[in-house]
């Protein structure tokens, strides 16, 4: 069967090979990819920054958003029919006796010694077949087959919207205005879920005011910001919350100053940049005098995807097809380097197996 598959730590190693096909074990399922997603974890993989190969194996098949069809069941497996849609999650537990990873909460794992489908040592789903846990799968309503590919990167917003409100119970909260920087797939998705929670959105992102992210943000009751006209640090504004999800580190210690009296900031990037801020003294002061909290989150459990699917309907209902309109590219399996390449006039490119 093909696979995209990397050689992990060597640049530009990506290539469409032939790999056996898999063949599930009593607990496991067979799927059949439809499609997957590609984002920047895929691509910074492909560049050599991180990623792991399974044990055994001299190569990682790709791919961690995907929309799959089950093709085959293990005879322990409960609850799943071949034909159903389904998506897989992206992290298994570690299995090391830790607590969060023993309750479901494989996203919080304390050891670090977990797995990655098509990330670290477990292989991808950008393959025509995978094998999945079935534990770790979740199924998805015919009427959003369409959208269902971005359940993965919905799923880490929804993760970090919870967290928030979850986090700011720690007094009476009733945010009303919330700023989310960036407006790739995870910043739109974000601001969508905002949105449904009632809140006054700003999306600040580098594109102009009439690209297709900009109406995006617009169409759901947004407001659209472009930071090569509107720079940050002008704004006049204060936030309630703050959604971080561009990975720049200049960006984000620039939006501290935005977030106002008992606000929280989230950060959802990886900062890789090796900057520093110059009066970092100052922040810390501010953060202390305004109750001010800031905190991480990365990945997302089963119960995020869960969530998810409630909001993808509502979004639905509420705003129609804007979802799938994040999708602007489809590719075939046979033209999956045009995914790689640099750029920014696409939101999400998708790569299509079937």
């Amino acid at each position: 069967m093909k696979a995209l598959v990397v050689k992990p730590h060597s640049p530009n190693s990506i290539e469409l090979r032939d790999v056996t096909k898999p063949v599930p074990s009593e607990r496991q399922v067979l799927l059949e990819t439809l499609c997957v997603g590609i984002d920047g974890t895929d691509r910074e993989i492909n560049e050599g920054k991180y990623g792991e190969s399974p044990e055994g194996s001299d190569f990682l098949v790709l791919g961690h958003e995907a929309l799959t069809r089950i093709s085959a069941v293990g005879d322990d497996v409960k609850g799943f029919s071949s034909g159903d849609l389904v998506v897989p999650t992206v992290r298994r537990p570690c299995w090391e006796n830790c607590l969060n990873c023993r309750r479901g909460e494989v996203s919080m794992c304390l050891t670090g010694n977990y797995y990655e489908h098509g990330i670290y040592k477990l292989h991808g789903f950008a393959s025509e077949y995978a094998l999945s846990d079935s534990n770790f799968l979740v199924k998805i309503p015919d009427e959003l087959k369409d959208m269902a590919v971005l359940l993965e990167p919905l799923s880490v917003a929804e993760k970090a919207v919870s967290q928030v409100f979850k986090i700011q119970q720690r007094m009476i909260w009733e945010p009303k205005r919330a700023l989310v920087l960036g407006a790739g797939p995870l910043g739109l998705l974000a601001a969508m879920l905002l949105r449904l929670r009632g809140l006054d959105v700003y999306s600040l992102a580098t594109q102009p005011k009439d690209s297709l992210k900009a109406d995006i943000v617009n169409y759901v009751g947004g407001t659209y910001v472009n930071t090569t006209e509107t720079p940050l640090r002008t704004l006049s504004v204060k936030f309630d919350l703050i959604v971080e999800a561009t990975g720049n580190v200049g960006v984000a210690i620039e939006s501290l100053p935005l977030l106002g009296v008992n606000g929280v900031l989230c950060f959802l990037g990886v900062y890789r940049e090796k900057e520093a801020c110059q009066d970092f003294g100052k922040v810390l002061t501010g953060m202390v005098l305004g109750n001010r909290l800031m905190f991480g989150s990365v990945n997302s459990d089963k119960v995020h995807f869960e969530a998810g699917i409630h909001d993808l309907f509502e979004i639905q209902r509420r705003y129609g097809n804007v979802v799938e309109r994040l999708i602007t590219e489809k590719l075939t399996v046979n033209d999956f380097r045009r995914a790689f390449l640099p750029g920014e006039t696409t939101i999400k490119t998708v790569v299509c197996f079937k």
